[in-house]
């Protein structure tokens, strides 16, 4: 299934920067987002490779050497050595701890960590109101945070503070920051194997790292998306507020990033759909901070890899307000051939491709699908062929017959 005999690195990478620039390549770039999709066709269950991302090794290797992808998405994975340590019970994961299935996914739990009363004290004191509030209820080992204080540098209450400390919850919890510091250390380093692999192959990192935007991550981290959206009619300057202490905390994870010499930063766009606000709130409460995150990346000298969850017609006009050549924009749901119309001279653009295509559909649809996308995204460069959402599952000939129809379809 090889259709080029040298496909190296730096061919790899031309290839997509071509794409980036809104020129037009040797041929559209092949670049799948995939999660534990890798796992599909293996004999490692979810569970295990949660558990320990050196497990997705041989299932990589399959997958890198079957498909010649032009950028290739570390596992995005949670880390369940990390979470099973701490006792985590806002994400449910596949395996004996929650009584899930080993090879079911995992769901992320709609919770609120930011209580209405509480803004004040977050925006006065937000790494305090993490570190004794948040984290605390969001691991079950690390009850006892709550009760730690260091709350005060002056005088002796410094040292009064550190009294605290002694009580037997907070030493508790303490050992078990420890324990789940050995496990997360373990992620990362195995997050660096995954890197070094997929070098060996010649194929270039596309996502390893990103975050959400400040309302996203609001939403996500703390106040829930029932709630927000209702804040914003009752307290938008709290709102606002809020979100400009979460902003912080993005553009220093932009800032790791470029240190890292990263190419890429992954911005997963959760609660700005068409349906969940309107045009004015979208421009109020959330583009200010993804612009801004976009062009921060952008001085850094990387490349803003930005998904669109759900539903994106109404703010294809808002996203052209970005400098041109320099933006990758995933789609999960969008008319897309209005989507190159109105960004095919700004950024380029991927996904669109319905993941349930290649789990749930046939092969001649899963071609002619892709002829269409390749008919009106390929013309004038700017496109990648991905799928509409980081993959999961999917059927190893419908994988093929999209693959072989991107290689063989149309070329440049």
């Amino acid at each position: 299934m090889t259709y080029e005999t040298e496909n190296t690195i730096d061919k790899r990478k031309k290839r997509v920067a071509d794409v980036i620039a809104l020129t037009e390549p040797d041929r559209v770039p092949f670049a799948p987002a995939i999660g534990t999709g890798y796992l599909e066709h293996s004999n490692v269950s979810r569970y295990e490779g949660l558990m320990d991302l050196r497990n997705f090794r041989e299932p990589v290797i399959d997958f890198l050497t079957r498909y010649e992808v032009d950028l290739f998405w570390v596992p995005t994975i949670y880390p369940a050595n990390v979470m099973e340590v701490l006792g985590t019970d806002y994400i449910k994961w596949p395996g004996p701890t929650w009584g899930i299935p080993n090879n079911a996914g995992f769901q992320i739990m709609d919770k609120t960590f930011l209580e209405e009363d509480q803004y004040d004290e977050f925006i006065r004191d937000p790494s305090g109101f993490l570190f004794k509030k948040v984290y605390s209820a969001r691991h079950t080992k690390l009850r006892g945070l709550e009760k730690a204080s260091l709350d005060s540098i002056i005088e002796f209450g410094h040292f009064a503070g550190l009294a605290s400390f002694a009580d037997p919850d907070v030493q508790s919890a303490l050992h078990y920051l420890m324990r789940g510091g050995e496990e997360a250390l373990k992620w990362l380093q195995a997050n660096g194997e995954m890197l070094e692999l997929g070098l060996s192959l010649q194929v270039p990192p596309g996502v390893v790292t990103g975050c959400t935007i400040a309302y996203d991550a609001l939403a996500d981290m703390l106040r829930g998306y029932i709630n927000l959206p209702m804040d914003i009619l009752t307290i938008p300057d709290k709102v606002l507020a809020a979100c400009d202490v979460m902003d912080v905390y993005s553009h220093q994870a932009i800032e790791g990033a470029g240190a890292m010499g990263l190419d890429y930063f992954f911005i997963p766009l959760h609660g700005g759909t068409d349906e969940l606000m309107s045009d004015e709130t979208y421009r109020k409460f959330y583009w200010p901070y993804l612009q801004g995150m976009i062009n921060h990346i952008i001085d850094l000298g990387m490349t803003p890899y930005v998904l669109t969850e759900g539903k994106y017609n109404t703010r294809l006009e808002v996203l052209s307000e970005v400098p041109k050549g320099k933006v990758i924009y995933m789609f999960e749901e969008v008319d897309i051939a209005r989507a190159k119309k109105v960004l095919g001279d700004t950024a380029c653009i991927c996904g669109n491709f319905p993941t349930t295509n290649l789990t749930y559909s046939t092969k001649e649809k899963v071609i002619e699908d892709t002829k269409r996308m390749l008919d009106i995204c390929m013309p004038g460069g700017g496109f990648i062929m991905n799928c509409s959402i980081v993959l999961e599952n999917y059927k190893r000939e419908l994988m093929d017959a999209w693959y072989e129809t991107t290689m063989t379809y149309e070329v440049y």
